[in-house]
């Protein structure tokens, strides 16, 4: 699914350069489950963004289903993205003024999806998260590892190819930690590709496969 060869990126500002990715080469099968670890500061969010359209390479090629994602014009980024990926923060990214369902209708009503089938597929997927009877709440009534549970749904409701968490646990506590883990497991075990970022090595231990970052380099992978 996704084939990055000599992948890097390079942030400038008026007298400091920071060069955040240095010469990355990565392949990630459809169906795996990734966890991309590293020290604070090692570019693992950096990649994530590159892989998720969030930011664009300077230099290497990049490859999303064969595709060279560089020949993309901007509103072609833009319809992919949201159709084939879901994001998962560690912040929530909630609109508070919102129900948890219109939170979840949101990347549909990017979409154009008609907005009766942009309810009945938000309750599809609060349900699969155990969250149906939260529909009319807003995001402030409910707890941390709810308002991540409704993040879920709503990175499911456009059915993408490929799930991107950044941190997904980092502001819950070990047990919603652990319960938000199962259900992305789930989500992989029904065949959802899933790259996850992540500091904590209980975490990582998730995931079927590892990638360790340090410096801007991939500097090993397991198993």
């Amino acid at each position: 699914m996704i084939n990055l060869s000599g992948i890097e990126k390079t942030y400038r500002s008026k007298d400091v350069s920071c060069h955040a990715l240095q010469g990355i080469d990565l392949e990630i099968e459809k169906g795996e489950f990734v966890a991309i670890t590293g020290r604070s500061g090692c570019g693992k969010t950096t990649l994530m963004n590159i892989i998720g359209f969030m930011d664009k390479h300077d230099s290497g090629l990049y490859l999303f289903d064969g595709d060279d994602v560089s020949q993309y014009k901007h509103s072609q980024t833009s319809s992919f993205r949201n159709r084939s990926i879901g994001f998962v923060f560690q912040s929530f990214n909630l609109v508070n003024d919102f129900t948890v369902a219109e939170n979840v209708e949101m990347p549909m009503g990017y979409a154009g999806i008609p907005a009766k089938e942009r309810r009945a597929r938000a309750m599809a997927a609060l349900e699969s998260v155990g969250l149906a009877d939260k529909q009319k709440n807003r995001p402030m009534q409910l707890s941390g590892g709810q308002q991540q549970r409704v993040a879920i749904a709503r990175a499911l409701v456009n059915e993408p190819q490929l799930i991107l968490a950044d941190e997904p646990t980092g502001n819950l506590d070990s047990q919603s930690g652990n319960d938000i883990m199962e259900l992305l497991c789930k989500l992989h075990s029904n065949g959802k590709t899933v790259v996850m970022v992540t500091h904590d090595e209980s975490i990582a231990a998730f995931a079927k496969r590892r990638v360790v970052m340090s410096d801007g380099r991939v500097v090993s992978q397991s198993p």
